[in-house]
C-alpha cells in the first residue's frame, strides 16, 4: 500500500510509515510513507469535514522545561481523521494505535507472535461452509468515558466501519469476507466472526491488530450519531477531532496541519509514562531539526540521512534507525518485449549493484531485500538470492537472443523518504547500462505516472510499496495474483501458479506450514516474477538525548505511552 501525505503505515516508506496507506493502513506509509495503492476494493469516498471550530494551537514548552509533555515534530498533513473507521494514513495511525484498543495486538515492534488485547482468548473453528472466530474478552474492561466494554462495542465497532464504507473497509469486506450480519454475540463477553472459506483466518487474526479494527465506545458514539446527506454518519463526524476508545490515552483534540494532543487516559490499566503527548505539524525537515536542537521538540520524525549525520556525536542529541516495512522494487512490463523474456528480466536482476545502492548511495540505511515480503512479517525470505554478476547477465541476454535495447524507465520526481528517486533511477541507468541496456529516465508527478502504470502501459518502472495490515498476503497477493489488479496486474504478469502459490499459502491455517508455503513463493516469484526487488529502507529518527522508551513499530506507529523523558 503506498499511504498519502500516507506518503507511507507508509510505501512513509514509511511513512508511509505509510502513510499509516495500504491495503493500508497505503495506509501503505510509511510510512514521508507511500501514498496508498491498496486492494481496487478500497473506497474512495471523500471523508467528511469536521464542523466543530478548530481548537487553539497548544503552545510548545520552552527548552528544559515540561517535563509531563512530549513533543513529537512530524509533518501530519496526511491526517483526513482520528476516526479509526475513516482513517488510513500514518499519522492518523500514531494517534488511534495510542488512544485505542484491539481485540489482538503485537507488542512493541515484533509482528509474528499475536498477544492478547481486549480479547484475552479466542479461536478459529470449522463450521463446515465458514470459519468461525471466535473471541472472548477480558474482565473489568473499561473505555476512557468509564463505560464497560462489551461484545456490543465490538459488534458495532465493526458494523460502523462496514456501513461507512470509508478507505479501511475493505480489510473487513474484502480481506475477511465479512459482512454486517456475520458479526455477532452471543453473549456479553464473546464475539463470533463467520467467514467464508474463502478467507483466511490466520490472515485476520494479523489483520485485527491494525489501528482500524479498533473498538469504540458505542454507547458514547451513538451520542454524537448525526444525519450527513441523509444517512447516518455514525458519529464519524464527532470521531474524526476525538476519541471514544479504551486506549492509555485520549485524543483531546486534533487541529488540521496544526496539532494534535494525547492525554492520559485515566480509566486505563497502562497509565503513560509521559501524560501528554503533542505532536505538532512540522513539514519541512529543517524547521524540524531547528526546533529540536533549540529544546522546543523532543522527537524529529522527518529528517534526511544527511540531517540525521549532521547530529551524530552532538551530546543533548540522540539518533536511531528503526525498521519500516517499504520495498523499493523495479517493475518490468512482461508483455514488452524483450521485457517478456523470462532470461532478460533474470539479466536485469543480476546486473544491479545491490550492495552500492544500500551502502554508497542509501548510506547504509537500507538493507538488501530481494523478495516480495519485507523483513519483519511472518514468512519473510531475507534469503540473498541476486548479487551483482554482470558477466552472467551478459550470458543471461544471449540465451534470450538479445544483444542490446533502449526502454524507458519511469519513476516519481522527488524524494522517497531516504532517497531521491531520480538518483536511484540513475544509478540503476548505469547499472543496465553495463549489459547492452540503454534505460531512459524519466520522473513524473504520482497522479501523473500512477494512471500509466496502472494501465499496464510502463516499460519499467523504479518505485514502492508499502503493507495494509501485518500480514504477508498484504504483499504476496498483490505482487502474485494477476486477477487482483494490483503490482501484478500492472506489469503485465498472469502466472496461475504464482497467484495460485499465493492462495494456497494465504489460506493455511497451521503457522509453520503458511511460512514454508511463503518461503516456495518468495523464490518462485524472485526468479519468475517481472520484479528486481532492491532494498528495504530503515526509518530514521532524532530526539533528544534525554528520551527513552522510543520503539517504532515498522507498520508505523509508535506505543506513545512507553516513552519519557
Amino acid at each position: 500500500m503506498q499511504k498519502i501525505t500516507r506518503s507511507l503505515w507508509v510505501l512513509g516508506i514509511l511513512i508511509a510509515v505509510l502513510a499509516i496507506a495500504a491495503c493500508a493502513p497505503a495506509p501503505a506509509a510509511q510510512p514521508t510513507a507511500a501514498p496508498p495503492t491498496a486492494a481496487p476494493a478500497q473506497p474512495t469516498a471523500a471523508p467528511a469535514e469536521p464542523t466543530a471550530a478548530p481548537a487553539e494551537p497548544t503552545a510548545a514548552p520552552a527548552a528544559g522545561s515540561a517535563a509531563d509533555t512530549i513533543v513529537y515534530a512530524k509533518n501530519i498533513n496526511d491526517v483526513v481523521s482520528m476516526d479509526p473507521a475513516q482513517a488510513y494514513e500514518f499519522s492518523g495511525w500514531l494517534g488511534i494505535h495510542n488512544a485505542y484498543d484491539t481485540l489482538v495486538k503485537f507488542e512493541g515492534k515484533d509482528l509474528t507472535n499475536l498477544k492478547p488485547g481486549l480479547a484475552t482468548k479466542w479461536e478459529t473453528k470449522d463450521a463446515g461452509d465458514n470459519w468461525e472466530l471466535v473471541f472472548t474478552l477480558g474482565d473489568n474492561l473499561k473505555f476512557a468515558s468509564g463505560n464497560p466494554i462489551t461484545s456490543a462495542d465490538v459488534v458495532y465497532s465493526f458494523q460502523r466501519a462496514i456501513e461507512l464504507n470509508k478507505s479501511p473497509a475493505f480489510l473487513w469486506t474484502s480481506v475477511g469476507g465479512l459482512t454486517v450480519d456475520s458479526i455477532t454475540a452471543p453473549d456479553e463477553k464473546t464475539v463470533v466472526l463467520t467467514m467464508p472459506k474463502s478467507a483466511s483466518p490466520a490472515e485476520f487474526l494479523n489483520v485485527l491488530t491494525a489501528p482500524p479494527l479498533s473498538i469504540v465506545d458505542s454507547v458514547e458514539v451513538k451520542k454524537h450519531e448525526t444525519q450527513v446527506d441523509g444517512k447516518n454518519d455514525f458519529g464519524n463526524t464527532w470521531l474524526s477531532e476525538q476519541s471514544a476508545g479504551s486506549g492509555p490515552y485520549i485524543i483531546d483534540h486534533w487541529t488540521k496541519e496544526v496539532e494534535f494532543l494525547l492525554k492520559a487516559n485515566p480509566n486505563s490499566p497502562v497509565q503513560p509514562k509521559t501524560p501528554n503527548i503533542l505532536v505538532k505539524h512540522v513539514p519541512e525537515a529543517a524547521n524540524q531539526q531547528s526546533i529540536l536542537e533549540q529544546g522546543d521538540a523532543d522527537i524529529a520524525h522527518d529528517l534526511t540521512p544527511e540531517q540525521i549525520a549532521s547530529l551524530a556525536g552532538k551530546a543533548d542529541l540522540a539518533t536511531a534507525q528503526a525498521g519500516n516495512l517499504q520495498l523499493f522494487y523495479m517493475g518490468m512490463n512482461a508483455k514488452l518485449p524483450p521485457l517478456d523474456k523470462p532470461e532478460v528480466r533474470e539479466a536485469i536482476r543480476y546486473a544491479i549493484d545491490y550492495e552500492g545502492i544500500t551502502t554508497q548511495l542509501l548510506s547504509g540505511n537500507a538493507k538488501i531485500i530481494q523478495t516480495i515480503i519485507p523483513d519483519g512479517l511472518m514468512g519473510a525470505n531475507t534469503d540473498i538470492i541476486f548479487k551483482r554478476d554482470v558477466e552472467k547477465a551478459k550470458e543471461l541476454m544471449k540465451q534470450a537472443g538479445v544483444d542490446s535495447f533502449e526502454i524507458d524507465l519511469q519513476t516519481y520526481v522527488g524524494n522517497a523518504g531516504i532517497v531521491p528517486l531520480g538518483d536511484l533511477a540513475a544509478k540503476i541507468q548505469a547499472d543496465l547500462a553495463e549489459i547492452g541496456i540503454t534505460a531512459n529516465v524519466s520522473q513524473q508527478a504520482q497522479a501523473d505516472l500512477l494512471p500509466i502504470y496502472r494501465a499496464q502501459n510502463a516499460s519499467i518502472v523504479v518505485l514502492y510499496w508499502g503493507p495494509d495490515y501485518p500480514d504477508p498476503n498484504t504483499n504476496a497477493g498483490p505482487f502474485s495474483d494477476y486477477a487482483q489488479k494490483v503490482i501484478a496486474w500492472r506489469n503485465n504478469w498472469d502466472d496461475p501458479k504464482a497467484a495460485e502459490m499465493a492462495e494456497a499459502a494465504k489460506i493455511e491455517p497451521d503457522t509453520a506450514k503458511r511460512i514454508e508455503l511463503y518461503k516456495e513463493l518468495t523464490e518462485y516469484v524472485a526468479h519468475n516474477g517481472p520484479y528486481a526487488i532492491l532494498f528495504q529502507p530503515l526509518q530514521l529518527f532524532a530526539m533528544r538525548s534525554n528520551v527513552q522508551g522510543f520503539d517504532w513499530n515498522p507498520m508505523g506507529y509508535v506505543d506513545l505511552w512507553s516513552v519519557s523523558k
